[in-house]
Protein backbone atom coordinates (compact mmCIF):
# COMPACT_ATOMS: atom_id res chain seq x y z
CA UNK A 1 0.00 0.00 0.00
CA UNK A 2 1.81 3.25 -1.37
CA UNK A 3 0.98 6.76 0.61
CA UNK A 4 -0.46 8.50 -2.54
CA UNK A 5 -2.94 5.68 -3.24
CA UNK A 6 -4.37 6.40 0.21
CA UNK A 7 -5.07 10.19 -0.72
CA UNK A 8 -6.33 9.21 -4.17
CA UNK A 9 -8.84 7.02 -2.52
CA UNK A 10 -9.80 9.86 0.21
CA UNK A 11 -10.03 12.86 -2.20
CA UNK A 12 -12.36 10.56 -4.31
CA UNK A 13 -14.49 9.45 -1.17
CA UNK A 14 -14.74 13.40 -0.47
CA UNK A 15 -15.93 14.37 -3.41
CA UNK A 16 -17.57 11.15 -4.58
CA UNK A 17 -15.95 11.74 -7.89
CA UNK A 18 -13.24 11.02 -9.81
CA UNK A 19 -13.06 13.78 -12.45
CA UNK A 20 -13.08 16.85 -9.26
CA UNK A 21 -10.36 14.18 -6.78
CA UNK A 22 -8.19 13.92 -10.51
CA UNK A 23 -8.36 17.91 -10.14
CA UNK A 24 -8.03 18.14 -6.58
CA UNK A 25 -4.80 15.60 -6.32
CA UNK A 26 -3.75 16.45 -9.08
CA UNK A 27 -3.19 13.23 -11.68
CA UNK A 28 -4.82 11.96 -14.78
CA UNK A 29 -7.87 10.06 -14.34
CA UNK A 30 -6.96 7.05 -16.01
CA UNK A 31 -3.84 6.87 -13.76
CA UNK A 32 -6.44 8.20 -10.26
CA UNK A 33 -8.89 5.07 -11.28
CA UNK A 34 -5.75 2.42 -11.64
CA UNK A 35 -3.99 3.38 -8.60
CA UNK A 36 -7.59 2.87 -6.81
CA UNK A 37 -8.46 -0.54 -8.34
CA UNK A 38 -4.54 -1.48 -6.91
CA UNK A 39 -5.51 -0.51 -3.42
CA UNK A 40 -8.35 -2.53 -3.95
CA UNK A 41 -6.60 -5.35 -5.10
CA UNK A 42 -4.26 -5.06 -2.61
CA UNK A 43 -7.04 -5.20 0.35
CA UNK A 44 -9.11 -7.77 -1.33
CA UNK A 45 -11.87 -5.69 -0.81
CA UNK A 46 -14.14 -3.20 -3.22
CA UNK A 47 -14.31 0.40 -1.77
CA UNK A 48 -16.64 1.91 -4.33
CA UNK A 49 -19.91 1.12 -6.19
CA UNK A 50 -19.76 2.23 -9.62
CA UNK A 51 -23.05 3.19 -11.41
CA UNK A 52 -22.95 5.20 -14.27
CA UNK A 53 -21.06 7.85 -13.39
CA UNK A 54 -22.23 8.22 -10.03
CA UNK A 55 -20.34 6.41 -7.57
CA UNK A 56 -20.88 5.63 -3.80
CA UNK A 57 -18.48 4.16 -0.88
CA UNK A 58 -19.26 0.34 0.08
CA UNK A 59 -19.88 -0.75 3.53
CA UNK A 60 -15.83 -1.78 3.40
CA UNK A 61 -14.92 1.65 1.87
CA UNK A 62 -17.11 3.01 4.56
CA UNK A 63 -15.46 1.38 7.46
CA UNK A 64 -11.90 2.19 5.28
CA UNK A 65 -12.45 6.44 5.02
CA UNK A 66 -12.20 7.73 8.59
CA UNK A 67 -8.57 5.02 9.16
CA UNK A 68 -6.88 6.25 5.74
CA UNK A 69 -8.04 9.77 6.85
CA UNK A 70 -6.58 9.40 10.43
CA UNK A 71 -3.26 8.34 8.77
CA UNK A 72 -3.13 10.89 5.68
CA UNK A 73 -3.49 13.47 9.02
CA UNK A 74 -1.24 12.19 11.31
CA UNK A 75 1.24 11.96 8.24
CA UNK A 76 1.05 16.11 7.26
CA UNK A 77 1.46 16.91 10.89
CA UNK A 78 4.61 14.84 10.88
CA UNK A 79 5.93 16.45 7.85
CA UNK A 80 5.03 19.87 8.67
CA UNK A 81 6.97 19.52 12.53
CA UNK A 82 9.73 18.69 10.38
CA UNK A 83 9.19 21.80 8.25
CA UNK A 84 8.56 24.19 10.92
CA UNK A 85 12.14 23.90 11.88
CA UNK A 86 13.32 25.59 8.86
CA UNK A 87 11.06 28.74 9.68
CA UNK A 88 8.93 30.32 7.82
CA UNK A 89 10.61 31.01 4.83
CA UNK A 90 9.36 27.28 3.35
CA UNK A 91 6.38 25.19 3.88
CA UNK A 92 2.72 24.27 2.61
CA UNK A 93 -0.08 26.38 3.98
CA UNK A 94 -3.96 25.09 2.94
CA UNK A 95 -6.13 27.76 3.46
CA UNK A 96 -10.03 27.64 2.42
CA UNK A 97 -12.58 30.48 1.37
CA UNK A 98 -15.78 31.28 0.70
CA UNK A 99 -16.65 31.76 -2.97
CA UNK A 100 -16.88 35.61 -3.11
CA UNK A 101 -13.81 35.58 -0.35
CA UNK A 102 -11.80 33.62 -2.46
CA UNK A 103 -12.33 35.05 -5.91
CA UNK A 104 -12.32 39.01 -4.92
CA UNK A 105 -10.13 39.29 -1.60
CA UNK A 106 -7.74 36.23 -1.62
CA UNK A 107 -5.62 36.69 -4.73
CA UNK A 108 -4.47 40.45 -3.77
CA UNK A 109 -3.52 38.80 0.30
CA UNK A 110 -1.54 36.19 -1.49
CA UNK A 111 0.36 38.42 -3.92
CA UNK A 112 1.61 40.60 -0.85
CA UNK A 113 2.14 37.41 0.64
CA UNK A 114 4.42 36.04 -2.22
CA UNK A 115 6.35 39.19 -2.79
CA UNK A 116 7.78 38.40 1.42
CA UNK A 117 7.59 35.00 1.07
CA UNK A 118 7.78 33.20 -2.54
CA UNK A 119 9.03 29.72 -1.19
CA UNK A 120 5.88 29.13 0.69
CA UNK A 121 3.29 27.35 -1.21
CA UNK A 122 -0.36 27.74 -0.67
CA UNK A 123 -3.03 25.92 -1.51
CA UNK A 124 -6.41 27.49 -1.39
CA UNK A 125 -9.69 25.72 -1.58
CA UNK A 126 -12.87 27.04 -2.47
CA UNK A 127 -16.44 25.72 -1.40
CA UNK A 128 -19.38 25.90 0.87
CA UNK A 129 -18.88 26.89 4.64
CA UNK A 130 -19.78 23.36 5.92
CA UNK A 131 -17.45 21.82 2.97
CA UNK A 132 -14.70 23.79 4.69
CA UNK A 133 -15.86 23.64 8.55
CA UNK A 134 -15.33 19.97 7.28
CA UNK A 135 -11.98 20.00 6.28
CA UNK A 136 -10.76 22.26 9.21
CA UNK A 137 -11.92 19.83 11.45
CA UNK A 138 -10.78 16.96 9.97
CA UNK A 139 -6.77 18.99 9.54
CA UNK A 140 -6.37 19.10 5.58
CA UNK A 141 -7.01 23.13 6.04
CA UNK A 142 -5.35 25.23 8.11
CA UNK A 143 -7.31 27.61 8.42
CA UNK A 144 -10.38 29.12 6.56
CA UNK A 145 -12.34 32.52 5.92
CA UNK A 146 -16.34 31.59 5.84
CA UNK A 147 -19.38 33.32 6.47
CA UNK A 148 -21.08 31.00 8.99
CA UNK A 149 -18.32 29.91 11.43
CA UNK A 150 -20.33 26.56 12.87
CA UNK A 151 -19.49 24.77 16.05
CA UNK A 152 -17.11 26.55 18.45
CA UNK A 153 -17.27 23.98 20.54
CA UNK A 154 -14.87 22.06 17.61
CA UNK A 155 -13.31 24.88 16.02
CA UNK A 156 -11.24 28.48 17.08
CA UNK A 157 -13.89 31.10 15.62
CA UNK A 158 -12.15 34.93 15.11
CA UNK A 159 -15.05 37.17 13.91
CA UNK A 160 -13.29 39.38 11.04
CA UNK A 161 -16.26 42.10 10.77
CA UNK A 162 -19.05 41.92 8.12
CA UNK A 163 -19.83 44.28 4.95
CA UNK A 164 -22.90 45.31 3.27
CA UNK A 165 -25.69 43.52 1.28
CA UNK A 166 -26.50 44.95 -2.02
CA UNK A 167 -29.26 44.43 -3.99
CA UNK A 168 -28.01 44.31 -7.34
CA UNK A 169 -29.69 45.19 -11.11
CA UNK A 170 -28.89 45.32 -14.41
CA UNK A 171 -28.64 48.88 -15.74
CA UNK A 172 -31.89 49.17 -17.32
CA UNK A 173 -34.15 47.87 -14.33
CA UNK A 174 -36.66 50.21 -13.04
CA UNK A 175 -34.82 50.30 -9.78
CA UNK A 176 -31.21 50.86 -10.98
CA UNK A 177 -31.08 54.66 -10.34
CA UNK A 178 -32.91 54.33 -6.69
CA UNK A 179 -29.98 54.96 -3.92
CA UNK A 180 -31.92 52.22 -1.29
CA UNK A 181 -34.35 49.86 -1.59
CA UNK A 182 -36.92 48.57 1.47
CA UNK A 183 -36.55 44.54 0.76
CA UNK A 184 -40.69 44.76 0.27
CA UNK A 185 -40.41 46.78 -2.77
CA UNK A 186 -38.66 43.38 -4.51
CA UNK A 187 -41.52 40.78 -3.73
CA UNK A 188 -42.28 40.89 -7.23
CA UNK A 189 -39.25 40.62 -8.85
CA UNK A 190 -37.65 37.21 -9.77
CA UNK A 191 -34.57 36.15 -7.95
CA UNK A 192 -31.02 35.44 -8.82
CA UNK A 193 -29.45 33.44 -6.25
CA UNK A 194 -25.93 31.54 -5.69
CA UNK A 195 -26.81 27.35 -4.87
CA UNK A 196 -28.28 26.18 -1.84
CA UNK A 197 -25.06 25.07 -0.23
CA UNK A 198 -24.23 29.01 0.04
CA UNK A 199 -24.33 30.35 3.29
CA UNK A 200 -25.08 33.34 1.79
CA UNK A 201 -28.34 32.53 0.04
CA UNK A 202 -29.78 31.01 3.46
CA UNK A 203 -29.58 34.19 4.33
CA UNK A 204 -30.87 36.42 1.34
CA UNK A 205 -34.15 34.38 1.94
CA UNK A 206 -34.22 34.96 5.47
CA UNK A 207 -34.22 38.36 5.05
CA UNK A 208 -36.95 37.99 2.89
CA UNK A 209 -39.11 35.71 5.02
CA UNK A 210 -38.63 38.44 7.65
CA UNK A 211 -39.51 41.56 4.96
CA UNK A 212 -42.84 39.24 4.12
CA UNK A 213 -42.59 37.56 1.36
CA UNK A 214 -41.12 33.91 -0.35
CA UNK A 215 -38.03 35.48 -3.00
CA UNK A 216 -39.25 34.00 -6.65
CA UNK A 217 -35.80 31.56 -6.87
CA UNK A 218 -35.58 32.20 -10.91
CA UNK A 219 -32.28 30.73 -11.17
CA UNK A 220 -29.30 29.84 -8.90
CA UNK A 221 -26.18 29.20 -10.00
CA UNK A 222 -22.54 27.88 -8.05
CA UNK A 223 -20.79 30.70 -10.05
CA UNK A 224 -21.00 34.54 -8.81
CA UNK A 225 -19.56 35.81 -12.13
CA UNK A 226 -22.38 33.98 -13.76
CA UNK A 227 -25.02 34.78 -11.49
CA UNK A 228 -23.70 38.21 -12.33
CA UNK A 229 -23.88 37.86 -15.98
CA UNK A 230 -27.46 36.46 -16.01
CA UNK A 231 -28.48 39.88 -13.68
CA UNK A 232 -26.97 41.63 -16.55
CA UNK A 233 -29.28 40.12 -19.34
CA UNK A 234 -31.74 41.20 -17.62
CA UNK A 235 -33.11 38.01 -15.97
CA UNK A 236 -33.72 38.85 -12.45
CA UNK A 237 -32.17 40.63 -9.55
CA UNK A 238 -29.53 39.77 -6.96
CA UNK A 239 -28.53 40.64 -3.26
CA UNK A 240 -24.80 39.99 -3.51
CA UNK A 241 -22.01 41.01 -0.66
CA UNK A 242 -20.40 44.12 -2.02
CA UNK A 243 -16.68 42.83 -2.44
CA UNK A 244 -18.29 40.80 -5.43
CA UNK A 245 -19.72 43.89 -7.24
CA UNK A 246 -16.77 46.54 -6.54
CA UNK A 247 -14.45 47.82 -8.95
CA UNK A 248 -14.57 46.34 -12.69
CA UNK A 249 -17.02 43.40 -10.85
CA UNK A 250 -19.53 46.20 -10.91
CA UNK A 251 -19.40 46.83 -15.24
CA UNK A 252 -23.16 46.95 -16.56
CA UNK A 253 -24.64 46.79 -13.22
CA UNK A 254 -26.65 48.73 -10.95
CA UNK A 255 -25.91 48.15 -6.67
CA UNK A 256 -28.63 49.49 -4.31
CA UNK A 257 -28.40 49.75 -0.37
CA UNK A 258 -31.04 47.78 1.39
CA UNK A 259 -32.87 50.53 3.61
CA UNK A 260 -32.12 49.57 7.54
CA UNK A 261 -29.06 47.89 6.33
CA UNK A 262 -28.76 44.26 5.53
CA UNK A 263 -24.99 42.87 6.07
CA UNK A 264 -22.96 39.68 6.23
CA UNK A 265 -20.32 38.48 8.78
CA UNK A 266 -17.01 36.83 8.15
CA UNK A 267 -15.01 34.36 10.56
CA UNK A 268 -11.44 32.79 10.32
CA UNK A 269 -11.88 29.25 11.54
CA UNK A 270 -9.00 27.03 12.48
CA UNK A 271 -8.71 23.79 14.29
CA UNK A 272 -9.19 23.79 17.92
CA UNK A 273 -6.05 22.95 20.00
CA UNK A 274 -4.22 22.66 16.25
CA UNK A 275 -0.76 23.44 16.31
CA UNK A 276 0.18 25.43 12.59
CA UNK A 277 3.53 26.02 11.49
CA UNK A 278 5.60 29.68 11.48
CA UNK A 279 4.33 29.57 7.76
CA UNK A 280 0.90 29.18 8.58
CA UNK A 281 0.42 31.37 11.49
CA UNK A 282 2.39 33.81 9.30
CA UNK A 283 -0.06 33.29 6.85
CA UNK A 284 -2.83 33.87 8.84
CA UNK A 285 -2.28 36.90 11.03
CA UNK A 286 -1.79 38.42 7.03
CA UNK A 287 -4.98 36.64 5.79
CA UNK A 288 -6.78 37.91 8.99
CA UNK A 289 -5.50 42.17 9.12
CA UNK A 290 -5.96 42.11 5.78
CA UNK A 291 -9.95 40.83 5.71
CA UNK A 292 -10.66 43.43 8.47
CA UNK A 293 -9.54 45.73 6.55
CA UNK A 294 -11.60 45.63 3.84
CA UNK A 295 -15.10 44.97 6.15
CA UNK A 296 -17.47 48.16 6.11
CA UNK A 297 -17.68 46.90 10.50
CA UNK A 298 -15.70 45.96 12.60
CA UNK A 299 -15.74 43.05 14.78
CA UNK A 300 -18.13 43.06 17.31
CA UNK A 301 -17.33 44.40 20.67
CA UNK A 302 -14.00 45.91 18.52
CA UNK A 303 -12.21 48.61 17.48
CA UNK A 304 -11.70 48.91 14.23
CA UNK A 305 -8.22 47.65 13.20
CA UNK A 306 -5.24 49.81 11.45
CA UNK A 307 -4.54 49.58 8.16
CA UNK A 308 -2.76 45.58 7.47
CA UNK A 309 0.51 45.84 7.77
CA UNK A 310 2.98 44.26 5.52
CA UNK A 311 3.48 40.52 6.24
CA UNK A 312 7.24 40.01 8.39
CA UNK A 313 10.16 40.13 6.30
CA UNK A 314 12.20 37.06 6.97
CA UNK A 315 16.08 37.80 8.48
CA UNK A 316 18.32 38.24 6.05
CA UNK A 317 20.12 34.76 5.48
CA UNK A 318 23.83 34.51 6.78
CA UNK A 319 26.39 33.34 3.78
CA UNK A 320 28.43 30.14 4.93
CA UNK A 321 30.82 28.71 3.01
CA UNK A 322 28.85 25.49 2.94
CA UNK A 323 26.40 27.96 1.18
CA UNK A 324 28.81 29.29 -1.27
CA UNK A 325 29.91 25.97 -2.22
Amino acid sequence: MEFDQLKYFVAIAETLSFTKAAELVPISQPALSYQVKRLEEELGVRLFDRQGRKIALTADGELFLPLAQNLLSRANEAVKVVRNQSGVEVGEVSMGGAPSVATYLVPNLLASFHQVFPRVRVYLIEGGDAHLQQRVFAGSLDFAIVSNPGSPQTLDVMPLGSEDLLVVTSRAHRLADQPTVDLTGLWTEDFVLPEASYHLTAQIIEACRRAGFEPNLAYQTGSLETLKNLVRAGLGVSIMPSIAVSGAGKADLATIRVKGGLTRELYLIRGKDRDLTRAAQVLLTHVRASVVEHMHYPPRGERPMPVAPEPPRPAPAVSTSADQA
